[in-house]
């Protein structure tokens, strides 16, 4: 048999890539002989550029930047094996995971580290940039991105000033791009999109993304009106797919000419997964939490759709799942991973025991004979 492994991370527990290596070593506990393909996947956040160093076309290279609260930190990108093409992540400089629980700071995280990565990518001549946008700490619409490339933000006096985090963005009364834009000629810019939210509104980024960055309903609102006022800036109202992700990221990348693309669409035709299904038995796919959400646009959704257009079978191995039902119809079988743990710490600690064993289990249980 010939079996597709492309899971997503497991938050808090597993990269892309463990998840994978867990649930091969688990099938082949069982089936030793089958063809086992591996494709850890990202549909924009953490482990993007992992995903894309396992197909063996990239060079990962090492860069000097900040993190969201503006602390010295070394990231890491992609340059292409022809130096063509480059790849970065938000979540490596300005992602959630940077931050300790009490370090969240939903008004003055900054993605400058991230523009900061950008910049330098720049720099090495490349002529096209692939973005993960997904995972981040900021709700700051992109304006430290912006700053590190050269933007210049100027208040109501005309003064030159530095906004670091969407709190300050009602200080910015006009903006130059001058310098981002050309710095950006005639770059490619493709920016994989885990999420469709318009920038404001009770879709948009400050109301439902972060509270999940530490907002409390005061920090919302601040943020509901700061990324207004940013929008007003740019003279577009930011109603358009993608523009709410990663804190409003998305709405200024797209002002700077980029290309917003569902992340996970992007990720299998990058990785080419889309040429390994052909021919295969299961598909099995997998992410921390499941629910009704997952089949909004995610990728665990987005790869069993296309594996059922290649005739193969889909299999979901979460952490938890709920609305099962709704799951039923895109996926032939689904298994909680994690059910016999007494703790949601016990889960994610043992979450590659636990992924290997109900691997295990699903190979001998999916392939026994009626199945």
């Amino acid at each position: 048999m010939k079996i597709i492994i492309a899971p997503d991370s497991f938050k808090n527990a597993l990269r892309n890539t463990e998840v994978a290596q867990a649930l091969a070593e688990g099938w082949r506990r069982i089936r030793p002989a089958d063809e086992v393909l591996q494709f850890p996947l990202s549909d924009g956040g953490e482990g993007f550029c992992l995903a894309l160093q396992s197909s063996g076309k990239w060079e990962r290279i090492v860069v000097e930047a900040h993190d969201p609260l503006m602390r010295p930190m070394k990231a890491w990108a992609l340059i292409s094996l022809d130096g063509e093409t480059a790849a970065l992540e938000l979540a490596a400089a300005s992602g959630l995971e940077l931050l300790m629980r009490d370090e969240l700071s939903p008004l003055t995280a900054t993605t400058y580290g991230t523009g900061e990565i950008l910049r330098q990518l720049l720099e090495r001549g490349v002529h096209r940039i692939f973005m993960g946008i997904g995972g981040s700490a900021t709700t700051d619409g992109g304006a430290g991105i912006f700053q590190a490339l050269g933007g210049v933000l100027r208040n109501a006096v005309g003064e030159k000033i530095v906004v670091s985090g969407g709190g300050a963005l009602p200080d910015v009364c006009s903006l130059d791009d001058t310098l981002v834009r050309e710095r950006l000629c005639g770059m490619q810019l493709i920016v994989a999109c885990d999420v469709t939210n318009p920038l404001g509104g009770s879709h948009g980024s400050a109301a439902v993304f972060s509270p999940q960055k530490g907002a409390s309903t005061e920090d919302v609102a601040s943020l509901e009106q700061a990324l207004h006022h940013w929008s007003a800036l740019w003279k577009d109202d930011g109603s358009f797919a993608g523009a709410g992700a990663a804190g409003g990221v998305g709405f200024l990348l797209r002002m700077l000419g980029a290309e917003l693309v569902p992340g996970a669409s992007a990720m299998i035709r990058a990785t080419g997964l889309d040429e390994a299904l052909k021919g295969a038995d299961w598909l099995l796919t997998g992410e921390g939490r499941s629910d009704a959400q997952t089949l909004d646009g995610k990728l665990c959704a987005v790869v069993a759709q296309m594996a059922r257009k290649c005739g193969v079978r889909t299999a979901l191995l979460s952490g938890a799942i709920a609305d099962t039902a709704a799951l039923a119809a895109s996926f032939d079988d689904m298994v909680v991973i994690s059910k016999n743990e007494p703790t949601l710490q016990a889960a994610l600690a043992n979450t590659a025991r636990n992924l290997a064993d109900a691997a295990a289990e699903m190979a001998r249980r999916l392939t026994a004979p009626g199945r």
